[in-house]
């Protein structure tokens, strides 16, 4: 008796299945990564807040500023990628991410002692270390925790933790700047500090306290292509890496530069958000950051549910490209509004156009980590998801907040052209995601046939 291709077929997919955890289990997976992940944005986003009083406790310019929140976190971020991208093709993901939550925690917390811009600006190095193993880990523990079919709403719902961790940053820091008094407090055994120094103290404790809710999580057997190749020395070379990207150049030449397009005009607007409103419509600090923040997170959230159901909706129906065609229509959606929101003529206006942009900014960035996933065999996963945050560290997380920055100390010579800064940075860089993410399409569909049909 013969068995048909498609009963084979369906055969092979209730095995996959099978071998996946509870799903139950894996949604409580889901909720401790997005938990440690909000803990990462709270770290990362602070300083957009704190603009004025650093620059004013250090004597430094705009530029400086950016160089503190962009490439000191960026470039270590962005190259302990690489490395800490292999162990997590081969170590336990779950622990990696323990020793990086505990290192960043720290360091947060020292960048509130921080007695120079020197020291300052090494904390915040050390926080990118930290940081930098925890998308690959996450994604590739996703990966293996769900079935194909709903992986890209798991990473939906988890991306929505980089949505509410970046307005919980703004929203807590403006609380908290809110609360604590303007001439600052004493801390115990080291004396009298500023108020700006207080929130990053605040920032670090809760990563350091609870670091341990990660060793409720177990580590799962990897799934997918190559998750065959389990000794250390079949762990794909750098060369095979290498090979594999050439031999799909137009693909990943576009999915994963655009990724970096979005973080250059997201970083590059949200870091400077705060004091826009400041400068422009004079409002005060702590009540600009608690709306940004509530904006963020709510334009996040929807954008990023609404990414994943859409993601997962076209792929079941069997559209080409499903998952990399949700990033276009996310780009089409930013691209009108990304320059506009800063040069309106109210705050009210302002926000309402940014509310647009985030939106389109998640729809597109959710997508991201799902699409490269489904065409890059399970055991490149981690190393094509480092490449990927390599390249939006060091022209998204560096690059962003640096580019308006430089318009205004160089171009404008003016601190008031800021609106104008963010909108020449952002509006070429819109256009360059479009053109990267509707000229990838149909290379992308070639090579997700070819990873289904075994030529890879």
């Amino acid at each position: 008796m013969t068995t048909s291709h498609t009963d084979t077929t369906q055969l092979l997919g209730q095995r996959e299945t099978m071998s996946y955890p509870n799903e139950r289990y894996a949604w409580y997976v889901v909720f401790v990564l997005f938990f440690v992940t909000i803990l990462s944005q709270l770290d990362r986003q602070l300083p957009t807040l704190l603009v004025e009083e650093i620059r004013t406790e250090f004597s430094i310019s705009d530029t400086q500023f950016s160089l503190l929140q962009g490439y000191a976190f960026a470039l270590v971020y962005t190259l302990a990628g690489l490395p800490l991208g292999r162990l997590v093709d081969r170590k336990s993901r779950r622990n990696l991410i323990f020793w990086g939550l505990l290192f960043w925690s720290l360091m947060t917390f020292l960048a509130g002692l921080a007695t120079s811009y020197t020291t300052l600006f090494l904390a915040r190095m050390g926080v990118g270390v930290g940081e930098a193993v925890l998308a690959p880990a996450a994604y590739s523990l996703i990966a293996d925790y769900f079935i194909p079919q709903r992986r890209g709403r798991a990473l939906g719902i988890y991306y929505i933790s980089i949505a509410i961790g970046s307005g919980a940053s703004l929203v807590i820091g403006g609380a908290l700047l809110a609360l604590i008094p303007e001439q600052g407090m004493v801390f115990p055994g080291v004396g009298y500090l500023e108020a700006w120094r207080w929130v990053f103290l605040a920032a670090g404790v809760p990563g350091l306290l609870l670091s341990f809710l990660l060793f409720s999580v177990r580590e799962p057997a990897r799934q997918g292509s190559g998750a065959n190749l389990i000794d250390d020395c079949a762990l794909p070379t750098i060369r095979d890496v290498c090979v594999f990207l050439r031999h799909h150049c137009a693909t990943f030449s576009r999915l994963l530069v655009y990724p970096s397009i979005l973080a250059i005009i997201g970083y590059g607007s949200l870091a400077w958000a705060p004091v826009l409103f400041a400068r422009k419509f004079g409002l005060q600090i702590a009540h600009s950051g608690i709306l940004l923040g509530g904006l963020i997170a709510v334009a996040g959230v929807v954008g990023s549910l609404l990414s994943g159901f859409v993601s997962d909706r076209w792929a079941a129906k069997g559209h080409s490209a499903a998952r990399f065609r949700v990033t276009l229509c996310g780009q089409l959606l930013l691209f009108p509004t990304v320059s506009l929101w800063a040069l309106m003529p109210s705050p009210t206006l302002a926000l309402a156009m940014l509310f647009v942009a985030i939106l389109g900014l998640a729809i597109a960035q959710t997508a991201a980590p799902a699409a490269i996933q489904e065409v890059t065999p399970n055991r490149m996963r981690g190393q094509l998801i480092a490449l990927y945050l390599l390249l939006g560290g060091l022209l998204g997380i560096g690059l962003g907040p640096t580019l308006p920055a430089l318009v205004t100390d160089y171009v404008f010579h003016d601190d008031n052209a800021l609106p104008w800064s963010i909108a020449l940075t952002a509006f070429p860089a819109s256009v360059i995601g479009v053109w990267l993410t509707w000229s990838g399409q149909k290379p992308y569909a070639i090579t997700q046939q070819s990873l289904i049909s075994g030529k890879d």
